[in-house]
């Protein structure tokens, strides 16, 4: 018996350990790591690169030759689990899929679920070749669409994608940066310098580089142009601010803000002409505010056209710069887009109110909307924007002691468009008439109900926002860069055939360090996945590559 015991105590003294062994085994985890990472260049070789994942970093193993061309390398990596995923900027990556720019350095995140467990930092060097470019652009903001690729092997700088036969190269002017900071570049034995000198690039022209060391290399230019002819933009230059534009059957009218609202016609949106004999479609201007002696007179500023029971039928602003308080809104109709607009019956000077009359400081810029068989006006400008219901017929306000303030006072130029289950106002902000110093811009809320609240992307309500310029506000949906100067009262949308959706809308156009009026300008409205919409890549195109199709 007792050597029976012996025996049993003598196992569980060998098992147990062992038990706990293999315990601890299976409760240890693989670490997830980078086992291999190349990269394929232009010419399809492979480079295979060196991971140290002691130090979370990848490089090369060898210096690339000076052709290789960084910003179009193509990943190749592997894991050690099948679990584990590979992000750049919270992208997940694919092996083998998609070019990277691997000119600076690049962090490659590891991912096991929701979880970073590494932070990679790609890191890629290669030969500087002597006399070479190390960028070429061109400074006009045209030819910013089409981008240039230095060809190290052939000595060629060119463009991949075509450019269109109505897009002006006779006389751009070439930025460009060198590998040697001492080097000369010349054209035809003339020194050139970056940003200075224009050339005509409808013929290849020959840049060479001259080093310090007395060699030299030469580059040709050499652009491509396609047969296709695209939208420049302004669609029309001058003075077309705060347009309207409406569609009916096959031609759209717009209509700006002038003495007497002027008018245009046009089948595409692109090719415009004035819309009858004479572009003012009113005969004479409605008199019905208070005019200050010693200041320019009024003017009929932002006109809303529209159409319904039969009649064209324009809301617009009289008013005079600065006269906040004696400015108001009127309506006129016509039976035809040309005009006359005349006030409707019963209505001898067809206003709608005064800014005293509503209690809204500068009572500007009418929008109007119909839905479910009511009829409303949005208008504002930086006193807050309001919506009130108009008569059953539209010609008048139907309650002049009843209205809802659906923004703060950062903002003008309403305009309410519905799309899904939302009503969007799409609204002006900051400077609009300033010339060089025009931060005009244009923003957007949106609302499940038409009398709001109207919230930006983060949440914040319009009705909140009463800074100039609504700093932060967020989503832009359209602003100004260093020629484009101060976009924004957009007009309403209008969707082609192909579902595309395109705005109207005005901005200074900055020459020679100066601008003139405000032109008009036509944008691409393009909706994120979560239904925000951007103008274009958020400021003016100089060229739409697309052309609306109705």
């Amino acid at each position: 018996m007792l050597k029976k015991l012996l025996t049993n105590i003598l196992l569980l003294w060998i098992v147990i350990p062992f038990i706990g062994s293999c315990k601890g085994t299976e409760e240890k985890t693989i670490e997830r790591e980078i086992t291999s990472f190349s990269v394929v260049d232009q010419n399809g070789t492979n480079h295979e690169l060196n991971v140290n994942n002691a130090k979370n970093t990848i490089t090369n193993r060898e210096t690339f030759p000076p052709h290789v061309n960084l910003s179009r390398l193509i990943a190749q990596f592997k894991t050690n689990s099948a679990d584990a995923i590979l992000k750049v900027n919270g992208v997940p990556q694919q092996s083998g899929k998609g070019e990277t720019d691997f000119t600076d350095e690049v962090g490659y995140d590891l991912y096991v679920g929701d979880v970073r467990q590494r932070a990679y930092t790609v890191n890629i060097t290669k030969e500087a070749m002597a006399n070479t470019f190390r960028t070429f652009a061109f400074s006009d903001q045209t030819m910013s669409l089409f981008p240039l690729v230095i060809d190290e092997e052939a000595s060629e700088i060119s463009n991949e994608n075509e450019i269109p036969k109505n897009v002006d190269i006779t006389a751009l002017q070439a930025i460009f940066t060198l590998t040697e900071s001492k080097a000369t570049v010349k054209v035809n034995g003339v020194k050139q310098v970056s940003g200075v000198q224009r050339h005509d690039f409808s013929k290849p022209v020959v840049y060479t580089i001259e080093g310090e060391d007395g060699s030299s290399r030469s580059y040709t230019v050499n652009l491509k142009r396609g047969n296709v002819i695209a939208i420049t933009n302004p669609v029309m230059s001058g003075s077309y601010a705060d347009p309207t534009v409406i569609r009916v059957g096959n031609e759209f009218y717009a209509y700006v803000t002038s003495g007497r609202v002027r008018g245009y016609k046009s089948s595409d949106l692109i090719n415009w002409s004035r819309i009858g004999t004479v572009s003012e479609v009113f005969t004479t201007r409605p008199d019905f505010v208070e005019v200050v002696a010693g200041k320019d007179g009024p003017g009929m500023w932002a006109p809303d056209i529209n159409y319904f029971d039969g009649k064209y039928v324009m809301y617009y602003s009289i008013s005079q710069w600065g006269e906040g308080a004696k400015c108001g809104i009127g309506v006129g109709v016509s039976n035809l887009p040309q005009g006359p607009f005349v006030p409707p019956a019963g209505n001898p000077n067809g206003k709608l109110f005064i800014s005293t009359e509503i209690g809204v400081h500068n009572s500007i810029d009418p929008c109007f909307y119909e839905e479910n068989g009511k009829r409303y006006l949005f208008w504002g400008s930086f006193h807050g924007l309001y919506m009130t219901e108009l008569t059953a017929d539209g010609m008048a306000v139907k309650d002049l002691s009843k209205k809802t303030k659906v923004s703060g006072n950062a903002f003008e130029a309403t305009y309410i468009h519905k799309k899904g289950d939302y009503y969007y106002l799409f609204a002006s902000v900051g400077g609009c008439c300033d010339g060089l110093n025009s931060s005009y811009k244009v923003v957007v809320g949106r609302s499940k109900n038409l009398a709001g609240p109207y919230l930006g992307r983060t949440g914040t309500d319009m009705n909140t926002v009463n800074s100039w310029n609504a700093p932060g506000f967020d989503p832009i949906v359209l602003q100004g860069d260093g020629t484009y100067i101060g976009p924004g009262h957009n007009a309403r949308i209008l969707t082609d055939k192909n579902g595309v959706d395109w705005m109207l809308y005005h901005a200074y156009i900055k020459e020679n360090n100066a601008v003139g009026s405000r032109n008009l300008l036509l944008g691409k409205v393009n909706w994120d996945n979560e239904g925000w919409p951007k103008v274009d890549n958020g400021t003016p195109s100089a060229v739409l590559t697309q052309m609306p199709e109705f």
